[in-house]
């Protein structure tokens, strides 16, 4: 994390984290905390595995916009085995805003813009930006000063920016979104692709729900830094700093959750996923997808492929002829 996560540091030495009040830290606020730290962490890694395993697995999902999506929960399960890096994880959302808005606003030129290399190479200046911030703050002097500037400049470069960034992504695409057309039949080389305004709106919305938690979750965090940083000699209450600390590991829970919920491709392949596990693990004789009965294959692999042709065979208004469907 490039901000100091320090926060439950109770020393008098000024390294630029949240410094709590004296109150009692007993047995059982401890055990507590604890307890739920580690369901937060099993969850964050299960989910984010699942996000991750489905990408691997179907590909239906590998689409530009799913690799940001890929990459991000990559950054929740260092957050949340390793609590690090909240620069990556703004930084995805920022470049999944500045996509959803040239893919909505420039569907004629989406493709062009928009394309595989470009995206790795932005999400590796991601990393590579996070890395760095992080490098920064391990090599920090501890002088007074030099924290406070780090923060003033860190809150600024890794929250304040991406947010305004985001925001003004969101407000654009909403207002092209009136006077765009709502379906467009694009020539891209000899393929043909579809632009359905409504389903990207709908992947846009998705999104716009994880920009939302994650705001959410970690707000109170970089308040309290920047609180800290302002009055040093300011105590905070240990409940506060636990309560920051928890939101934002729980951030990393959340979005495969809104993935499952709000995604109907994601959706569908976390239920295949958790089928296809479940009879690998104790057989069945049959079993039911959708309103077709499968007979439980003698190879896995026969029934992982037929797994892949279920889930790429959905149909949308804004589909057709084997076309693929909207990111998200």
């Amino acid at each position: 994390m490039v901000l100091n996560d320090t926060t439950t540091n109770s020393s008098s030495n000024n390294t630029g984290s949240v410094k709590p009040t004296d109150e009692s830290f007993s047995f059982t606020l401890k055990f507590v905390s604890a307890f739920f730290l580690i369901i937060i962490i099993v969850l964050a890694l299960l989910g984010n595995a699942v996000v991750i395993r489905a990408f691997a697995v179907f590909r239906k999902l590998r689409n530009v916009t799913n690799y940001f999506v890929i990459s991000l929960a990559v950054t929740d399960i260092l957050v949340a085995v390793f609590s690090m890096p909240v620069v990556a994880s703004i930084s995805h959302l920022l470049l999944i805003s500045i996509e959803r808005y040239i893919c909505i606003s420039s569907p004629l030129k989406y493709h062009t813009i928009v394309t595989i290399r470009k995206t790795r190479i932005a999400i590796s200046t991601t990393w590579f930006f996070a890395l760095t911030m992080t490098v920064i703050k391990l090599f920090l002097s501890s002088s007074v000063r030099v924290v406070r500037v780090y923060q003033f400049v860190a809150f600024s470069l890794c929250f304040a920016t991406p947010v305004l960034g985001m925001s003004f992504a969101y407000i654009m695409i909403f207002r092209v979104s009136r006077t765009q057309a709502k379906k467009l039949t694009l020539r891209i080389g000899e393929k043909t692709k579809k632009f359905c305004l409504p389903k990207e709106l709908k992947a846009a919305k998705t999104l716009g729900v994880v920009i939302g938690g994650f705001l959410l979750c970690w707000f109170p965090f970089f308040l309290l830094n920047m609180s800290y940083a302002l009055c040093s000699a300011c105590g905070i209450p240990v409940k506060a700093v636990l309560l920051a600390k928890g939101l934002h590991f729980s951030n990393s829970v959340l979005n495969p959750i809104i993935y499952g919920l709000m995604n109907k491709q994601f959706k569908t392949a976390f239920r295949h996923l958790f089928r296809w596990t479940f009879y690998s693990l104790y057989g069945s004789s049959a079993h039911i997808i959708g309103a077709n009965v499968v007979r439980k294959s003698s190879s896995l692999q026969t029934r992982l492929s037929f797994l892949k042709r279920s889930l790429g065979s959905g149909h949308s208004n804004c589909t057709a002829n084997g076309m693929r469907s909207s990111p998200l």
